[in-house]
C-alpha cells in the first residue's frame, strides 16, 4: 500500500553550509497558512489533503465536508494530488522550498506543486504565487527525480495504487431519472460490454470470484443490489455525463443495504435520521417511486444545505431536508409521528470503510486509550438515537446501519436498544429481504446472527452493519403464546443465559473446581464460521476483555 503519511521523521534534517543540521520547519511551527479554503482551490485540497493522510477522513468524506463550492474540481485535484505523492514529497524536500517559504505547508506545497508540474498551472493565482517563484528550481528537482528513477518523462510515471483500488467500481442507477437498461445501453455504445449472467444459478462465492479478475471494459449487474453495476476499480465515473445528469449515482455497494433493508412501499412516511450527504435519502425515494415523505434529518447546516442540493441533482420530490438534531424531534409532534419507517445510521468510527487511509504508526497505550474512550462516546451517542427512533408511535421498521466494524458500535447498541424496549422491537433476519446475502454478525450476541455484516475481503466492498427492527406485532405474540416462536425478550434472555451456563467451571472427577489457570475457553456453536472476525491478537484481547466484563455484569 501507498505510503500517504507525511512523516517529519521520514524526512531527514537539511544541512546549512556551516554543516550543522537544519530542520525543517513543521506545519506546528509555521504561522498559519494563507488562503481561504473556501475560495481558494490549493487552500481547499491542502485542507482535504491533510485529513486523508492524518487518517481523518476518507477522500469523498473530506471533499463533502469542505466549504469550496465546486467539488468535482476539488475532487480532481486532490485525488490526482495523492496519485503522485510520492514523487511530489521527494521534489519538494530536494527544493528546499519549505525552507525559503514559512508560510506554506507540506500539504500545500504538495497540492501546488502538482499543479504547475503535472497539471496545467500557467499563471499563479491565490496562494500559488508563493511557490510560482521557485518554477525553475522545483522542474530542475524534478529532472533529477525523472533521472534517479530512470523515467524519461512524466507521462511514464505511474500514479500509485492505494489498497483501495483492489475493490470494483460501483454505480448505482438512478431509477428516477433512467432505468437501468437505458444505462447500459449507453455504457455498450462507449465500448463496456455487459457480461451476464444467471443470478439463480451461481452462488455468492462464484459471482465474488468474477470480480476479483475481470477486464477494465467488463462491467455486471450486481448478485445482490438491484439497479447496480459492478465496474473494474479503474473506471473512473467522476465528470462521466451520466454522472453530471444524475442518471447514476457514484455509491458503494454496502452503502445501498440499509436503504435496501429498510425497503419502504410507495406512499410511506420515512424519517432519515442521520441523512447527510444524501446518498441513502436518494436511494430511499428511487425504492419509494417519489412517491410517499422522507424528512432527510442533519444536525449540521452546511451538509444539510448541500444534501438539499445533491437530492434536487437526482431528482427527488419525496423528500425534504430538515435541520434539527433528530434527538429533539419529539415522537409525538405531528409532523413526524406517522413515520413508519426510520433510518438511523449515525455517525461512527468509519473502521470498515477502505479508503480511509490511516497514519502507518503502531499505536501507543495514550493512543489506544484514546480509541477505547472515543469508541464508548460513539455508542452512547449512537445508542441514544436508536433508541429515539423506537419511540415514535407508529414506526413499523427500523434500521440501524454503521460503516464500522467494532461490535461497541454495531451488535452492543442494538441488543442495549432492544433490551429497553424488550416487549415491543424484535430483530428480524436480514435474509427475509437479501436471502442471497452470506454474512452475519457476531454469534456471541443474541441479536448477531439476525444482522447483516460486509466485510472488505470477503465482499470486496466497505465493511458495514446493518440490523432490521421491527415492531413486534400481535401475530409474533400468538405464535409465542403457541409455542413456535420466542417473544423478543425472551429469545435475548434465554441467550444470556445459555452464555451464562457454558461459561460456569466445570467440576473436575473429584468435585474440585478447576483453578482459573486450568481453565479453557468454549467455542460457541456457529462461532469457526466467522472467520472474518479475526481481526489481529489486539481485536481478539478486547474481545475477549469485552466478554469478561459482560459475564461479570450479567452474574451481577
Amino acid at each position: 500500500m501507498t505510503d500517504l503519511t507525511c512523516d517529519p521523521a521520514a524526512e531527514p534534517a537539511e544541512k546549512s553550509p556551516a554543516g550543522k543540521s537544519k530542520k525543517i520547519p513543521q506545519p506546528k511551527d509555521r504561522p498559519k497558512p494563507a488562503g481561504d479554503i473556501a475560495t481558494d482551490v490549493y487552500a481547499a485540497a491542502a485542507e482535504c489533503l491533510d485529513a486523508v493522510v492524518s487518517g481523518r477522513a476518507s477522500v469523498n468524506s473530506a471533499i463533502f465536508s469542505s466549504p469550496f463550492p465546486e467539488k468535482r474540481f476539488l475532487l480532481a485535484m486532490t485525488q490526482k494530488t495523492l496519485d503522485h505523492l510520492k514523487p511530489l514529497k521527494q521534489i519538494i524536500y530536494n527544493s528546499k522550498v519549505l525552507l525559503e517559504e514559512p508560510r506554506l505547508t507540506k500539504n500545500m506545497a504538495y497540492v501546488i506543486a502538482f499543479d504547475m508540474l503535472f497539471g496545467e498551472m500557467r499563471e499563479a493565482r491565490g496562494v500559488a504565487r508563493m511557490m510560482f517563484k521557485f518554477s525553475a528550481r522545483l522542474k530542475e528537482s524534478l529532472a533529477k527525480y525523472l533521472a534517479d528513477n530512470n523515467v524519461k518523462d512524466i507521462t511514464q510515471l505511474k500514479p500509485e495504487t492505494p489498497k483501495s483500488a483492489i475493490y470494483p467500481r460501483y454505480v448505482r442507477v438512478n431509477t428516477l431519472k433512467a432505468t437501468t437498461e437505458e444505462v447500459i445501453k449507453v455504457l455498450e455504445a462507449e465500448r463496456f460490454k455487459l457480461e451476464e449472467y444467471e443470478a439463480g444459478e451461481i452462488s455468492q462465492k462464484t459471482f465474488l470470484k468474477k470480480l476479483r479478475s475481470f477486464r477494465p471494459t467488463t462491467f455486471f449487474r450486481d448478485y445482490h443490489v438491484p439497479d447496480m453495476l459492478v465496474f473494474h476499480p479503474t473506471v473512473m465515473f467522476h465528470g462521466h455525463h451520466l454522472e453530471k445528469s444524475g442518471k447514476v449515482v457514484l455509491q458503494d455497494k454496502a452503502s445501498c443495504l440499509p436503504s435496501l433493508l429498510l425497503n419502504p412501499p410507495p406512499g410511506s412516511t420515512v424519517i432519515d435520521a442521520c441523512a447527510a450527504p444524501g446518498m441513502k435519502t436518494s436511494h430511499l425515494a428511487a425504492l419509494m417511486e417519489n412517491d410517499g415523505k422522507i424528512f432527510a434529518v442533519d444536525i449540521h447546516p452546511e451538509r444539510c444545505k448541500t444534501m438539499e442540493g445533491l437530492l434536487k441533482h437526482f431528482g427527488t420530490t419525496c423528500t425534504e431536508a430538515v435541520n434539527l438534531d433528530f434527538v429533539q424531534i419529539s415522537a409525538d409532534d405531528e409532523r413526524y409521528s406517522e413515520a413508519t419507517h426510520i433510518l438511523v445510521d449515525p455517525t461512527c468510527s468509519g473502521s470498515g470503510v477502505t479508503n480511509k487511509l490511516r497514519n502507518s504508526k503502531k499505536k501507543n497505550r495514550k493512543t489506544a486509550e484514546a480509541d477505547k474512550q472515543r469508541l464508548q462516546k460513539l455508542k452512547g451517542l449512537q445508542a441514544t438515537l436508536l433508541k429515539h427512533a423506537m419511540s415514535f408511535p407508529k414506526v413499523e421498521r427500523i434500521v440501524y446501519s454503521t460503516c464500522s466494524l467494532n461490535m461497541e458500535e454495531d451488535e452492543e447498541v442494538v441488543q442495549e436498544a432492544i433490551k429497553a424496549f424488550a416487549s415491543t422491537f424484535v430483530v428480524r433476519p436480514y435474509s427475509k429481504v437479501l436471502p442471497r446475502w452470506k454474512g452475519s454478525g457476531k454469534p456471541r450476541y443474541a441479536v448477531g446472527p439476525n444482522c447483516l455484516r460486509s466485510f472488505p475481503e470477503k465482499h470486496r466492498t466497505n465493511g458495514f452493519f446493518v440490523a432490521v427492527i421491527e415492531r413486534f406485532t400481535s401475530a409474533d405474540a400468538e405464535a409465542a403464546q403457541n409455542g413456535s416462536a420466542e417473544a423478543p425478550e425472551d429469545a435475548v434472555a434465554a441467550s444470556l443465559t445459555e452464555d451464562v451456563e457454558k461459561e460456569k467451571p466445570t467440576p473436575s472427577a473429584n468435585g474440585e473446581k478447576p483453578s482459573s489457570g486450568s481453565k479453557k475457553k468454549r467455542k460457541r456453536k456457529g462461532e469457526v464460521a466467522t472467520e472474518h472476525w479475526s481481526a489481529g491478537p489486539g481485536f481478539q484481547a478486547e474481545e475477549s476483555a469485552g466478554g469478561s466484563a459482560g459475564k461479570k455484569k450479567r452474574n451481577n
